[in-house]
C-alpha cells in the first residue's frame, strides 16, 4: 500500500526536540507490520500561535531554518524506516522563501502543499477566502521548474482554482507537472470545506491529477461509530471519486494523527483503521466493488506512479 499523507517528518522532529524517540519507534513498528511500502512523509507548518501549542513549544523556532528541520527529521525517519520508500513533503510553505526551494529539492523535497488552513504570503487555506498571491504563483512556477509535486489539499476554492490555472499554464508551455490532492474526500458525500466539490475533482482530472482519499472519520459521513459503518462509508468516497477522476488516479491516505492523543484523547478515535492492519482491511473493502487489478492500482500502483515520477529528475 501507498499512504499519500502521514506527518512522519513532523513526528521525527518532535522526537528530536524532546530527545525521546518512542513515538517514531512505535509508528515505525506499525508501518513495518502493516505492509505499507511507500509513504508521502510530511513536515507541517501552521500559524506560529498553533505551533507554540505543539508537543514541544519550540517546534517552530525562527532561528532554525526549514532546511535544518527537514534535514534533521529526514535523517531520523530514514534511520527507523530504511526499507520504506518516501516522498518527502512540506505543508504550509510560508516559512520558505522561493530561493530556498532549490536547496530543499537537493536535500530530497519532492512535494509541497502551498498552504495549510490559514492565509499566508502565497495563498489561502480554508479558513479564509483569499486568492493565490503573485508570490504564490512565482513559488509554484519555481517548484514546477524543479520537479516538485504540487499538492492541492487544504487550499480554499479561490486559491485552488488559481493553482489549477498555474498548472494549466505550465502544461501549455510543455512543462511536466505532477499534481494531486493528497488527503481530501468528496464534499458531495461529506459537506466539509476540506473536502472537494465535484467541480474541483473535475479540475484535477483536467490536469491529469490524482486524489488521495483520506481514512479519517471527520472526512466521511457514517451512520454510526462502528468500524463496519465507517469503512463502508470510506469505500463510498473511493468509488465516488474514482468515477470522476478515474480509477487510475485514486490513491489512499491516512493523515494519521494519533500522536496528538498525548494531550487530546479524541485523536485516538479519528483513524478509521488500525495502522498495523490497514492494508488488509482496505483491500478487503476494495475487493467488494473493484476487481483485483483496479484494487491493486488504488492500493499501490497509482501512488507508485507519482513516486516514480517525482524521484527521478524532471527538471526542464
Amino acid at each position: 500500500m501507498v499512504d499519500t499523507h502521514y506527518d512522519l517528518l513532523s513526528i521525527c522532529y518532535k522526537c528530536y526536540l524532546l530527545n525521546d524517540y518512542s513515538l517514531i519507534k512505535k509508528y515505525s513498528k506499525e508501518i513495518i507490520s502493516s505492509g505499507v511500502k511507500c509513504i508521502f512523509a510530511n513536515l507541517y507548518f501552521m500559524s506560529e500561535k498553533e505551533m507554540a501549542n505543539e508537543l514541544h513549544p519550540n517546534y517552530y523556532d525562527k532561528n532554525v531554518s526549514v532546511l535544518q528541520m527537514f534535514r534533521i527529521s529526514k535523517k531520523i525517519l530514514l534511520e527507523y524506516l530504511p526499507n520504506v520508500d518516501f516522498i518527502f513533503s512540506i505543508e504550509g510553505c510560508d516559512y520558505i522563501k522561493i530561493d530556498e526551494l532549490e536547496d530543499l529539492y537537493n536535500e530530497g523535497l519532492r512535494s509541497i502543499l502551498l498552504v495549510w488552513n490559514n492565509e499566508n504570503i502565497y495563498g489561502s487555506g480554508i479558513r479564509t477566502h483569499k486568492h493565490l498571491t503573485k508570490l504564490g504563483k512565482n513559488f509554484l512556477n519555481k517548484a514546477i521548474e524543479l520537479g516538485i509535486g504540487i499538492d492541492l489539499s487544504h487550499a480554499n476554492e479561490e486559491t485552488f482554482y488559481d493553482m489549477i490555472d498555474v498548472i494549466k499554464e505550465n502544461i501549455k508551455n510543455n512543462k511536466k507537472v505532477i499534481c494531486y490532492a493528497s488527503h481530501s474526500n468528496s464534499r458531495t458525500l461529506c459537506n466539509i470545506e476540506r473536502n472537494l466539490t465535484d467541480k474541483q475533482l473535475k479540475s484535477i482530472r483536467s490536469v491529469n491529477g490524482y486524489v488521495g482519499v483520506i481514512s479519517n472519520v471527520h472526512f466521511i459521513n457514517s451512520k454510526d461509530n462502528s468500524f463496519k459503518s465507517k469503512s463502508k462509508e470510506y469505500l463510498k468516497h473511493i468509488i465516488y471519486i474514482s468515477k470522476i477522476v478515474g480509477k487510475d488516479k485514486v490513491m489512499l491516505s491516512t493523515d494519521d494523527m494519533r500522536f496528538y492523543s498525548d494531550y487530546d484523547k479524541n485523536y485516538l478515535c479519528v483513524p478509521i483503521y488500525e495502522y498495523a492492519n490497514i492494508k488488509s482491511e482496505i483491500e478487503e473493502e476494495l475487493l467488494t466493488f473493484f476487481n483485483k487489478v483496479d484494487s491493486e492500482n488504488i492500493l499501490s500502483n497509482n501512488g507508485y506512479q507519482i513516486y516514480n515520477e517525482l524521484t527521478k529528475s524532471i527538471r526542464s
